[in-house]
């Protein structure tokens, strides 16, 4: 019998937002891997010449001209058609096989990590963990890492270290128990990113990883954490409240 009081995460992919991610993803920054790097150009590619129109479209890029010249109504009514002419195509199943195979790998971590890492995170939080969350997979080459609220992460990153997506997956389930400043984010990743790393794989902190503009907050926050791990209060809202609002700036 499943128990209530655990997070739950349900892995899925959605192969519309997973087109309109990959599509979306074309500069550098958006690669966490070259892996599969070839593939998804080729996919990219591919849609392009489809209708370039339509990828702009769904790329989030929306011209001027298209609206001032009532081209924008056109392409909206076309894009069913577009997304089922790219599910068809082989260079879209390379990818789509890619992602399963990725969520397969993803969601097996998770539930191999679960007892170990949920029992650490309750006891450095003191949170009330029962909540379920949709989890939208996205390519592993491409990064992706957002809780967009109403209990829906979406995710998607190379393995940069043992067990890293368990770590992150994590970090965005405590975005929805905690406040989104910098301060609460460097408390999160202070958790996760440090802690619970540091539980899985032995590594020591620092140096730290995350968010380069949080490792200012996490270095003077560091004397207070120490603290706040060596009291075992496991009330994460209190200390986060007790924080000095300069920690922030």
């Amino acid at each position: 019998m499943k128990n209530n009081n655990e997070i739950r995460l349900n892995f899925k992919i959605d192969s519309n937002y997973l087109i309109a991610h990959t599509l979306s993803s074309t500069s550098g920054d958006n690669f966490s891997s070259i892996k599969h790097k070839k593939n998804i150009v080729m996919f990219q590619n591919y849609a392009w010449k489809k209708c370039q129109s339509c990828y702009n479209l769904l790329a989030g890029r929306v011209f001027a001209e298209e609206v001032i010249e009532g081209k924008l109504q056109k392409t909206t009514k076309h894009i069913p058609q577009f997304l089922t002419e790219l599910k068809k195509s082989k260079q879209y199943r390379k990818i789509y096989q890619q992602t399963e195979r990725y969520l397969k790998f993803g969601r097996n971590q998770w539930n191999k990590n679960y007892q170990v890492s949920s029992g650490a995170v309750k006891k450095l939080t003191g949170l009330k963990l029962d909540k379920k969350f949709d989890v939208y997979i996205t390519h592993p080459s491409l990064r992706n890492g957002k809780n967009r609220g109403n209990n829906l992460i979406e995710w998607g990153h190379c393995e940069d270290w043992p067990n890293y997506s368990t770590i992150y997956l994590w970090h965005e389930v405590l975005h929805s128990y905690l406040g989104r400043s910098d301060i609460e984010h460097a408390v999160i990743e202070l958790i996760t990113d440090e802690e619970l790393r540091k539980l899985l794989n032995g590594d020591k902190y620092p140096p730290f990883v995350g968010h380069r503009r949080l490792a200012l907050i996490k270095i003077k926050l560091l004397p207070l954490w120490k603290k706040y791990l060596k009291s075992g209060s496991g009330n994460i809202k209190q200390f986060i409240r007790k924080l000095p609002a300069t920690y922030g700036k």
